[in-house]
């Protein structure tokens, strides 16, 4: 990669990280349901200018937007409103770490429900590698269910669970321009969710100050929309798997900003599970072969925030 792709690289890898503390920033005075759909709509309708500019069309086919109302539900609607709502008892840089077992997720689907792939040692190791470092973080917490703090674990690693679902159904049933199918998407998703938004909303109540403003506009802009050009365009320039190395991003990322914005402690265990979970990732993503004799290579999954 050139310098300025590595700059994008790092750029992209920063926005989706510290979209856990925006969304910490703005749920303070913004529901999860109206900070959801707002989003949706911001993000829609940017990608949708885009698209306009560039001269290309929505896709056409009645089956793929059935497969992108499938993808809005599971990659957007539910797990967007999981992370708001976990973000009101946890972390932004817990969320953060914990919503990047999204690849573990996404390798099950595939092999288990899909059958898109083979399940090898490196993934079996990669998987036990990934979740030890979930259960060195939050064990003890979720040993307990009836804690705030567990249950908003439990809502980050089930978004985790349906971002993973979404990539794995994603791959074994879309095919198009990856920018307009993304648009899509959030178009569907957005009109989804904008009647109960609409119905269950009162106004007045929102605590609207300009942090959370600025969050609720970024968090829809930026990260739900040029994020995505962003990211399409890194794939055009060097490719899927070098792209997806955003992902490394954005746990620290998400712990630092916490850290630094919001004074979120980080302990040992924070820095435990996010190597565990960062070196789970690399094997299974084959960027650290296992056995290091053979390298095993595998389809890289990002994470959508």
């Amino acid at each position: 990669m050139t310098l300025g792709q590595l700059a994008q690289l790092v750029l992209l890898g920063t926005i989706w990280g510290s979209s856990y503390l925006m969304i910490k920033v703005a749920v303070a005075g913004i529901p999860p349901l109206p900070l959801v759909g707002g989003r949706l709509v911001l993000g829609a309708a940017t990608l949708l200018v885009v698209l306009a500019l560039r001269g290309i069309r929505l896709p056409r086919r009645p089956a793929t937007w059935v497969d992108l109302t499938v993808m809005a539900l599971t990659g957007n609607i539910v797990p967007f409103l999981l992370i708001a709502w976990g973000e009101q008892h946890i972390d932004s840089g817990l969320a953060a770490v914990l919503n990047a077992t999204t690849p573990f997720f996404a390798v099950l689907f595939a092999v288990l429900a899909f059958r898109a792939e083979r399940f090898s040692t490196a993934k079996l190791a990669g998987l036990l590698l990934g979740f030890g470092g979930v259960l060195v973080l939050s064990g003890a917490d979720l040993a307990t269910l009836a804690s705030s703090s567990a249950q908003g674990q439990l809502a980050i690693l089930l978004s985790s669970a349906c971002y993973g679902f979404g990539f794995a159904y994603a791959r074994a049933r879309l095919r198009g321009e990856p920018l307009a199918l993304s648009a899509g998407q959030i178009l569907v998703a957005s009109a989804l969710l904008a009647p109960p938004t609409l119905l269950l909303t009162d106004p007045p109540a929102l605590e609207l100050t300009l942090p959370r403003l600025a969050a609720w506009i970024g968090l829809g802009a930026v990260s739900s929309g040029l994020a995505y050009i962003l990211y399409y365009r890194l794939i055009a320039q060097v490719g899927a798997v070098n792209a997806s190395l955003s992902t490394y991003l954005m746990p620290p990322v998400g712990v630092t900003l916490g850290w630094l914005v919001l004074g979120e402690p980080v302990g040992w265990r924070t820095v435990a599970g996010v190597a565990g979970i960062l070196a789970g990732l690399a094997v299974v993503q084959g960027k650290i072969p296992f056995p290091l004799r053979r390298p095993q290579q595998s389809a890289a999954c990002v994470a959508e925030q």
